[in-house]
């Protein structure tokens, strides 16, 4: 875990977040959307597995593609969603660029351990 801080970081901070968005759609809608919620959270726990344990590139791509692809698909809710849809966009696209180039941040910032 040590080797990795900010890609350990980023995926904390996204399962915090998957948590709270379950949260607030089980509030809104009940039960109806819950098991897509817990599924695509079941996915990327089996993709988070994957990294860490293995430090898996392919499912580091798949995850910074899952995240990528879920603000692509959101950009054709934006007239129902407005600034949380904006921000749900921003917010996938920022994660999945920081765990596809984890490496040169941590570069950068000197913070990775060899």
């Amino acid at each position: 875990m040590k080797d990795r801080p900010i890609l350990i970081t980023t995926i904390i901070l996204t399962l915090f977040v998957e948590l709270i968005i379950i949260g607030l759609v089980f509030k809104e809608v009940d039960s109806q959307r819950l098991p897509s919620q817990i599924l695509r959270v079941l996915f990327q726990l089996i993709l988070i597995g994957f990294i860490i344990s293995k430090k898996s590139n392919a499912a580091l791509l798949a995850l910074t593609g899952f995240h990528i692809f879920t603000a692509i698909l959101h950009f054709g809710a934006l007239d129902k969603s407005g600034l949380v849809g904006v921000l749900f966009i921003i917010y996938h696209i920022v994660i999945g660029v920081i765990i596809y180039f984890h490496d040169w941040f941590e570069e950068k910032l000197k913070i990775k351990n060899t």
